[in-house]
């Protein structure tokens, strides 16, 4: 906004512009306050909680209480407990359950039968009680999709069958020797594998991992000495729509629903049934239960440590920038020289941080809006060539450059522009008339004057006193520069 002579231009933008150059300082701000407020708010939050579940706390709620009412709490929270239990169990089952998450719409059944024969009687309760391993249901559950678990492939695959004796096998050397030979019974059955999937791929895949296992299985009861025979009977496939898996996904869904209506219909009765001196330890023994599982609010503390770091970080800068008594503004020398700048010289930056570079480019995009950025080198070349310039169209060979700025880089480019000047035949010195008396009689031997304002470091107040001390020693101002130092 545009204020009165004595008072500064304001831009919102350059405001902007000087705090992302300042990014280091609210980043900073930020990882202070975020460590120290953020920090102190987990402290008290963990405190809180801790002295909530003290065994103090309890002591102080029961102390008045009777043994018949903390015997009445007592058996709410066992049927809560229950609840809980029998709530997660059934979640569990629905969460992790394969059967549950077949499609019974298009179910895919395959079936593999093999013939058995063997003089064991008991060899298939050896193949469907050990033919098949974890490592097997690992890679069924692999098959059927990622992050499954295998201990609940048994609800899609099955593995069974029977054996019958059906002939005696006689061991002699002779015929009819039956004295010096033994006899021994001979079992056939055959041996059944089942798999359930909703895609013929899927079983194919299973049943190849399941023969895999039968015929390893197979090779190990050999290897022990067991006489066996296992050869491929038939397969087949079908697909049909399963009532029996549309059924026990239909009950366990209720099962869940009813569990949870009975729990809050328990949660109504103890509400109603139980005194406010009951209620209120039977509510604290279930925070307390659930104590272990509260989570802690780290990430929204630490959020609010950074925000309050960045929003003071902001207010500083804010404040800083508003109470700099030097030019912040192009507008602010156009207004009291009363015209536009020769030039611009502006110091180039050295910022090697990748984010220093980003932010640092941002603030330059905002503040140079509308500025031709040339280099510095060039930038002085120019504002000599057009000093030189006017003061030969006005026959003038001695020219003063004004400068009040004590800063570094601007001494650097006056005196640089010192030396172009007097290359093109231009006596020139530079200095701040207002404050150095040597500065002022050097003032006074010059023909003309030409003021150089330093962004963020001149003083408006001062360069308005040596416009007076020009005026009134009859030296006229021909024209105006600007240098713009930067980190």
């Amino acid at each position: 906004m545009n204020e009165q002579d004595n008072e500064i231009t304001i831009s919102l933008g350059d405001m902007f512009a000087y705090m992302l150059h300042r990014w280091k300082l609210v980043l900073i701000v930020g990882i202070i306050c975020t460590a120290t407020i953020g920090g102190f708010l987990i402290y008290q939050q963990r405190k809180s909680i801790q002295n909530k579940y003290e065994d103090a706390t309890y002591n102080e709620m029961v102390k008045d209480m009777t043994h018949e009412q903390l015997k009445t709490v007592d058996m709410f929270y066992t049927r809560y407990t229950t609840f809980q239990e029998r709530i997660t169990e059934n979640q569990f089952y629905a969460d992790h359950s394969l059967v549950m998450k077949v499609d019974p719409n298009n179910v895919g059944v395959l079936t593999k039968e093999y013939l058995v024969k063997s003089g064991y009687a008991g060899v298939i309760s050896s193949f469907t009680d050990a033919a098949l391993d974890l490592d097997d249901y690992e890679k069924m559950a692999k098959i059927l999709g990622d992050n499954l678990d295998a201990r609940y492939v048994n609800e899609l695959v099955s593995l069974g069958g029977s054996l019958s004796q059906d002939s005696y096998m006689i061991d002699t050397d002779k015929v009819g020797d039956v004295v010096n030979g033994s006899i021994g019974n001979a079992y056939t059955g055959i041996l059944t594998f089942r798999a359930t999937a909703n895609t013929r791929s899927n079983c194919d895949e299973i049943a190849k991992i399941a023969d895999d296992a039968i015929r390893e299985h197979m090779e190990a009861l050999k290897s022990a000495g067991i006489e066996i025979e296992v050869s491929e009977l038939t397969t087949s496939y079908t697909e049909r729509y399963d009532t029996g898996i549309a059924e026990l996904q239909r009950t366990q869904a209720e099962r869940g629903s009813q569990l949870v209506t009975d729990y809050y219909d328990f949660e109504n009765n103890a509400k109603t049934s139980l005194d406010d001196d009951e209620f209120k330890v039977f509510s604290y023994l279930i925070e307390k239960e659930q104590e272990v599982t509260e989570k802690m609010h780290y990430i929204r503390y630490l959020a609010i440590g950074a925000v309050v770091g960045f929003v003071v970080s902001v207010i500083f800068l804010a404040i800083v920038y508003l109470f700099a008594s030097g030019f912040k503004t192009f507008d602010d020398v156009i207004r009291v020289t009363k015209e536009k700048e020769l030039g611009v010289v502006v110091q180039k930056t050295k910022s090697k941080i990748l984010l220093g570079k980003l932010f640092h480019n941002w603030a330059q995009k905002i503040e140079f809006h509308g500025i031709n950025r040339i280099p510095e080198e060039e930038a002085i070349a120019i504002v000599c060539d057009r000093i030189g310039s006017i003061c030969k169209g006005k026959g003038m060979n001695k020219v003063f450059l004004v400068s009040d700025s004590q800063h570094s880089y601007s001494k650097n480019v006056l005196d640089k522009a010192i030396e172009k000047l007097k290359g093109i035949g231009i006596e020139a010195g530079f200095g701040c008339p207002s404050a150095s008396l040597e500065a002022l009689q050097n003032l006074r031997q010059a023909q003309a004057a030409v003021v150089a304002i330093t962004i963020k470091n001149s003083l408006p107040n001062v360069v308005k006193d040596e416009l007076a001390i020009c005026a009134e020693n009859n030296i006229p101002v021909v024209a105006n520069f600007v240098v713009y130092p930067q980190k």
